[in-house]
């Protein structure tokens, strides 16, 4: 619900720009005080000010080449304001803003070293290039990121897909920029059509490169979803011949934070591109168990192979008393894994409940893994 109001207060803060100028008026003179505008457009400029969180730091980006802080541009503004008036008052007319402004924060405050003052048009083209990619009109990749921040805080469990097109750039080459960005627009049609609830946050990473967070859903359905996306993909891109990768991990069992989670999308995503594109693919769970000869007493066992490239520090296995084995789960991507247990650290012993078995390159065999796609 969270994020479903934010996104409504933000279409909100920028209809609201518009309707304004609509009417021919400039915000910064209205809430200077310059001129006098009619009652309906004063409760449009209020109603304004109560919704856009940074009202005050984009009217100060109007003018100077400075960022504050809301807080502290709210401040100034009133600052300015005051100085306005006072130099009005000696020189007997009104000044007007952009004097005040750029004499109070050159002059006085010695704030700005450089002003810069751009059109009213440009400054709402530049709201709306906060929050929202211009070409496809989704959440951008940094409000993108404030977004899920801010909504994984009231979940234990989310999903993060990374989505790339295949083809795309062999496509955009042939054909030209135009008809690639129309390619990028439709999909991420698709894509907000298909994932755009309040449950889902839907962002542009970058090129073709697009991103979902999914909350509240495992990684098991998040596959499912995708898959049937994927789907729509290849049926409606089918003449163009573009299809989509994804990459599909869930918080908390595949990573400690955000930022790791999106790190293995983003390996799974190019994991689907080495087996060719057109595929979703989640990191699975895998369990092995070694379990020693009766009488055997070791005292460090460790599962070793591509997976984890031979290292026996990463693959070290806890022993279960109960049930005299030694176990380690592992979280792996699609695909043909070699390994061996390693006991005591120089002893070999191949998995027996293995069913595929491969030369290991020095005379012996590995044990040979497959990791399904689902």
């Amino acid at each position: 619900m969270l994020e479903n109001k934010m996104a409504q207060d933000t279409h909100a803060v920028e209809d609201l720009y518009d309707e304004i100028k609509s009417y021919g008026f400039n915000i910064e003179s209205i809430v200077s005080g310059d001129v006098s505008a009619p009652k309906n457009i004063k409760e449009k400029v209020d109603k304004l000010i109560s919704l856009d969180q940074n009202f005050y730091t984009k009217l100060l980006q109007q003018f100077v080449s400075e960022d504050f802080e809301e807080e502290e541009a709210k401040r100034l503004w009133f600052e300015i304001l005051s100085h306005k008036y006072s130099i009005s008052e000696k020189l007997g007319r009104n000044v007007g803003l952009k004097v005040a402004l750029l004499d109070y924060l050159e002059n006085i405050k010695g704030i700005i070293k450089s002003s810069k003052i751009i059109e009213e048009e440009e400054f709402i083209k530049t709201l709306k290039m906060a929050t929202v990619d211009p070409l496809t009109g989704l959440y951008n990749r940094q409000h993108f990121f404030e977004l899920v921040r801010t909504r994984i805080r009231q979940v234990k469990l989310y999903s993060i897909a990374f989505l790339d097109l295949d083809g795309f750039k062999l496509y955009n080459d042939a054909e030209g920029h135009q008809a690639g960005d129309l390619i990028l627009q439709e999909f991420a049609f698709m894509l907000k059509n298909r994932f755009g609830s309040e449950n889902n946050i839907v962002g542009r990473y970058g090129g073709d490169e697009f991103i979902v967070c999914m909350l509240g859903l495992g990684k098991e359905k998040s596959q499912q979803q995708m898959d049937e996306f994927r789907i729509l993909v290849q049926e409606q891109f089918s003449a163009v011949k573009i299809t989509v990768s994804i990459g599909v991990c869930e918080y908390p069992n595949d990573a400690k934070d955000l930022y790791e989670l999106i790190a293995k999308s983003d390996e799974l995503l190019y994991r689907v591109k080495e087996f060719g594109g057109n595929k979703v693919f989640r990191l699975r769970t895998i369990v092995f168990d070694y379990y020693p000869q009766p009488n055997q007493k070791s005292k460090e066992v460790s599962v070793v192979g591509d997976f984890n490239n031979w290292d026996r520090k990463q693959g070290m296995m806890e022993f279960v008393e109960k049930e005299n084995k030694w176990t380690k789960k592992l979280l792996l991507k699609p695909g043909n894994y070699r390994y061996k247990f390693l006991i005591d650290t120089n002893f070999w012993q191949v998995d027996k409940n293995s069913t595929k078995f491969s030369d290991d390159g020095f005379g012996g065999q590995c044990s040979v893994l497959t990791v399904l796609e689902k």
